[in-house]
């Protein structure tokens, strides 16, 4: 390191130093930045996408008892219809407290519709081909809720690819940075060793 020795405006080299520090330090924060992003990333697929699936599958489940049992009794059982719609809403109403898309709104307040016109069927409200016309109807809200999913939850994992993408990226400058700030203090030690020598030959007297 022979050019270190012709060093003699440390100040800037100091300047330089206190740059690549900064440079360290703002990637520290970027970092936690990233840590949050990839929490709220991973919440978000947990509660809004993965729950909400369970809840799809759920309703889904609810409405093919509710078909089924009318297709095989010829009687009304209003006892056994209201439970499974107060099953369906206690779902929509989970479903409602998560983060929901514009598409997603928009389908929950049809299969809501959808479900109100079922709960007057044990009334005589609805024929029973009218009843399986709304379930039919109820099923196809659900799965056009259930396409959204995936394609949200797509959106999530490609957004944590690129936060980690992001994150190694800076953490191959904060490398960088560190080797920089070692060779810098080195540079400083050696130059300042060079210019105030700490002991000098005494003089000979005659």
């Amino acid at each position: 390191m022979k050019w270190a020795y012709s060093i003699r405006n440390k100040g800037k080299l100091s300047l330089l130093l206190m740059v690549i520090v900064g440079v360290v330090l703002l990637n520290h924060f970027k970092e936690r930045s990233n840590a949050n992003k990839m929490s709220k990333a991973m919440t978000a697929m947990y509660q809004d996408r993965l729950m909400v699936e369970g809840y799809i599958y759920d309703i889904s489940l609810a409405f093919s008892e509710i078909r089924k049992h009318y297709q095989e009794s010829t009687t009304e059982n209003p006892q056994f219809l209201n439970e499974k719609i107060e099953f369906i809403d206690d779902r929509i109403e989970l479903f409602q407290k998560t983060q929901l898309t514009v598409a997603e709104e928009q389908h929950l307040r049809h299969l809501v519709e959808r479900v109100d016109k079922i709960r007057s069927s044990p009334l005589g409200g609805l024929l029973l081909s009218d009843l399986e016309k709304q379930i039919t109807l109820s099923l196809a809200e659900l799965q056009k809720l259930s396409r959204i999913q995936m394609e949200e939850g797509k959106a999530i994992i490609s957004q944590t690819e690129k936060i980690i993408h992001s994150g190694e990226s800076f953490a191959q400058l904060e490398i960088v940075a560190l080797i920089l700030v070692l060779l810098l203090i080195q540079t400083l030690i050696i130059s300042s060793n060079r210019l105030h020598p700490g002991h000098m030959a005494p003089f000979k007297l005659n």
